[in-house]
């Protein structure tokens, strides 16, 4: 794992002068977390994993990023090494480096016509693809998964087992929704508030872009529109006129624009659970547990589909 001692390691790695300074960690994430790096070129991010990854694939965003940039889309430039690398290794430790920006806490309260303009420029920039998409945002878990799933975590006396089994119908009733991805292209694919953040200033900037890959345009806006939306129908209203007049190619008119929505909600739940039963550490049950009450704080269901269907149809 990185360091305060490492800073130097990274700037050399990166082609960056010294002194450099690294401070943090700054923010933290499901699999990696984030640490500020100061040289005499300026503030960067530098991401850590707590499991390295495949850096060949990790790597592949820098296109997307690139390209979405060129469409006025706000997201931090890649930092390369200097022999053309994304993504390298520092002391055992797998890392990247961006431009660094100053950002406000995570906020599902963003002005919704700015976040409709920007992802319009991410769907714009995405080419198309014939590349399957996968089961995390397509699939859910079924009648069976889902009662089977509440039955372990009961067994387990995990302390959201209550919650689990009072939204089980609810879950398995908003699965009836789902259908085929139509014309996927590359998209961003985590488009949640963690990753879609305001600067210091006031801008809309867009981070992360790790997850990429095929899916529908019109799906993925679907998301933004429950996720900016915030069950407000005007925000929604706003956010997807917004896109549509800036060039988005997404449209959501119906019930099953909403599936990679339901597909990510059934499957954060079932790893959430299926990891806390597995965990050893109670500071690890307790992160996982925070991570699966986003469902039942916030869960996603028929009627929110509908009263979003109704504001933007």
């Amino acid at each position: 794992m990185l360091t305060p001692s490492t800073a130097q390691q990274v700037a050399d790695a990166y082609g960056l002068s010294g002194p450099a300074t690294l401070t943090g960690p700054v923010a933290r994430g499901q699999l990696g977390q984030v640490w500020r790096l100061e040289t005499p070129e300026g503030q960067h991010a530098v991401k850590e994993w707590f499991a390295s990854p495949d850096l060949d694939e990790v790597a592949k965003d820098a296109r997307l990023v690139d390209a979405a940039r060129g469409e006025g889309v706000l997201t931090p430039a890649v930092r390369h090494t200097p022999s053309g690398a994304v993504a390298t290794t520092v002391d055992g430790t797998a890392v990247r480096v961006f431009e660094w920006f100053d950002l406000r806490r995570s906020s599902r309260r963003l002005d919704p016509a700015a976040v409709g303009r920007t992802v319009a420029g991410l769907h714009r920039a995405g080419p198309p693809s014939g590349a399957g998409v996968e089961s995390w945002f397509a699939t859910g878990l079924g009648k069976e998964r889902w009662r089977e799933l509440h039955q372990r975590v009961v067994a387990a006396g995990a302390p959201f087992a209550g919650h689990l089994g009072a939204l089980v119908d609810d879950l398995v009733a908003v699965e009836a929704v789902l259908e085929p991805h139509g014309s996927p292209i590359v998209c961003h694919r985590d488009l949640w508030a963690d990753n879609v953040r305001s600067t210091a200033d006031g801008r809309v900037c867009v981070l992360d872009f790790e997850n990429l890959g095929p899916a529908d345009p019109s799906q993925e806006l679907a998301m933004v529109l429950f996720e900016f939306g915030d069950d407000d129908p005007s925000r929604a209203r706003l956010l997807h006129t917004a896109y549509r007049e800036a060039g988005g190619p997404g449209r959501v008119t119906r019930r099953g624009h909403f599936t990679m929505l339901v597909a990510e909600q059934a499957h954060i739940a079932q790893l959430a659970c299926s990891r806390w039963v597995g965990a050893r550490s109670e500071s690890h049950k307790e992160r996982l547990a925070t991570w699966f009450f986003e469902v039942p704080d916030d869960p996603v269901t028929l009627a929110r589909i509908d009263r979003i269907l109704a504001a933007v149809t």
